[in-house]
């Protein structure tokens, strides 16, 4: 492997764009729906996968339609080991597109919320990097230092992205992402996330705080803005590439899994971010983990040498 993924697994069902919800006891006509591989460490596994890195995925489904139906994808994917453990139900995020592209959803956690330290088999954690990714969404969340911890025993580069908190950003939920963070090599988050958990506002201020809790890179997701990428003293910023946008579930996963794929290869800053940008652009081409891309193809919208 090159690269270990642990996390959350479920499916996810995604509508066309709307111009908002229906009113209580009313209904609107949709003009798609998609049913697709969800979950972002299942995104970020499968993102690997396509972009040419040997990626292990471990997760928790259920005995169900759904579980099959991950199982399955799974399979078709070259370079993606899933190894998925068995719990009651498969999670599943309704997720609702609207036609600014912004999105809403609607998750039930099912297994994801049931896996925990004792499902995870360390001899199964292999390769050079260590991703967890949705911390507020599957059962780790505590035993997450016990994991990143045994990857930089390891030797391994332990990468993070806490996803956003459903729940609020309880003030015992920042203490320990922050806690949590000092077990973490290159950390993921997006400017909303990074500013809770900091509490800061500039991105500058942003980047200086989670530097001193531990991380090594933190790479600032900005969506329509594109991506900031501080390390040590260095500051970079990437603009975002213009796409005629489709669903944008799933894109901030699969610029980490761009990003690893550049750090892999030794690359600067600068590039990492742009091809990081080039492939998350193209995810969001197609509905949910449909239109991931190749490493060729990213390659080629970011004019890096294949």
């Amino acid at each position: 492997m090159d690269i270990t993924c642990i996390g959350d697994v479920n499916v996810d069902v995604i509508t066309s764009g709307i111009e908002g919800f229906p009113e209580k006891d009313a209904q609107k006509i949709i003009s798609d729906v998609r049913m697709t591989s969800g979950g972002c460490s299942a995104n970020f596994a499968k993102a690997a996968a396509l972009l040419g890195l040997k990626t292990r995925l471990i997760g928790k489904v259920g005995p169900d339609i759904f579980g099959e139906f991950l199982r399955a994808d799974f399979r078709k994917i070259k370079n993606l080991d899933a190894r998925l453990s068995q719990g009651s139900k498969t999670g599943v995020t309704v997720a609702v597109t609207f036609r600014d592209q912004t999105r809403s959803f609607l998750t039930y956690p099912g297994a994801n919320a049931e896996l925990s330290i004792e499902d995870i088999d360390y001899d199964l954690i292999d390769g050079k990097y260590l991703h967890v990714a949705s911390f507020f969404l599957q059962g780790l969340r505590k035993d997450t230092q016990k994991v990143l911890s045994f990857g930089r025993s390891s030797g391994m580069v332990t990468c993070l992205d806490t996803g956003f908190d459903p729940r609020g950003w309880s003030r015992k939920d920042v203490t320990l992402v922050r806690k949590t963070l000092s077990y973490v090599d290159i950390f993921f988050p997006n400017l909303a996330e990074a500013r809770k958990i900091t509490g800061a506002e500039e991105q500058d201020d942003v980047c200086d705080i989670l530097l001193g809790m531990g991380p090594s890179i933190v790479a600032l997701k900005m969506g329509k803005k594109g991506c900031y990428i501080c390390s040590g003293s260095e500051r970079v910023y990437v603009a975002p590439f213009r796409m005629a946008v489709v669903d944008t579930t799933g894109a901030g996963d699969v610029y980490g899994a761009a990003f690893i794929c550049g750090h892999f290869r030794k690359w600067d800053l600068k590039k990492i971010g742009r091809f990081a940008n080039a492939a998350a652009a193209l995810s969001t081409e197609g509905f949910g983990s449909e239109n991931y891309p190749t490493y060729a193809e990213a390659a080629r919208l970011s004019d890096v040498r294949v």
